[in-house]
């Protein structure tokens, strides 16, 4: 898999990446940064799309869904 785009929040707290699979399909995965006391600060999985057709497929949902993109906030 082929990481395409990432894109990350004004906050610098959130990142989306797109993908490029082998298969040829794109997704996309939106990770937060987390804390632990043991293990510090460390980016932690927040959602894992499905599979997409094409890359513009996957940006429109990622647009959709996601309102820190959105809103520019």
């Amino acid at each position: 898999m082929d990481l395409i785009h990432e894109k990350t929040s004004p906050n610098g707290k959130r990142k989306v990446r797109v993908y490029k699979r082998t298969d040829g399909f794109f997704e996309y995965e939106e990770i937060f940064e987390a804390f632990d006391q043991i293990a510090g600060t460390y980016w932690s999985s927040g959602y894992q799309s499905g599979m997409f057709e094409t890359e513009g497929a996957a940006m429109a949902e990622i647009t959709a869904t996601t309102p820190w993109l959105r809103s520019g906030a």
